[in-house]
């Protein structure tokens, strides 16, 4: 039914020295990789219409505040800038950075006075 293929001996023995060495290299140079990059990709800044720009510091969230990436991003956020379209009213009701910069957790979006906190 089947016809079963032999692999030589030297070949098979090949074969598995070159995946071996490819996981060696993959476990040495991709952490290397990872601690390279900039905490969260470094800051991002917003323009939103008729206010001041917004500079969002994921070094500051993460580092400073001890928030995981993954309590934001594909839940709250994607991670491709400019893949969402926000606004101070989604904020207000809890969308964005309004999940938690609501008044309990962080300090709260709707609240006119904390204004300057992230628009400059």
């Amino acid at each position: 039914m089947f016809d079963i293929v032999k692999i030589p001996n030297k070949r098979l023995m090949d074969m598995k020295r070159m995946f071996f060495s490819t996981v060696v290299m993959m476990c040495i140079f991709v952490p290397i990789s990872v601690f390279a990059q900039k905490v969260g990709g470094g800051d991002v800044t917003f323009s939103p219409k008729n206010a001041g720009p917004v500079l969002f510091s994921h070094e500051k969230h993460v580092n400073e505040k001890g928030i995981r990436c993954s309590n934001c991003h594909y839940q709250l956020f994607q991670m491709a800038q400019g893949s969402y379209k926000m606004d101070m009213s989604k904020l207000t009701k809890g969308d964005f950075c309004g999940k938690c910069h609501n008044g309990k957790r962080s300090f709260d979006v709707s609240d006119q006075k904390n204004c300057s906190r992230c628009h400059k």
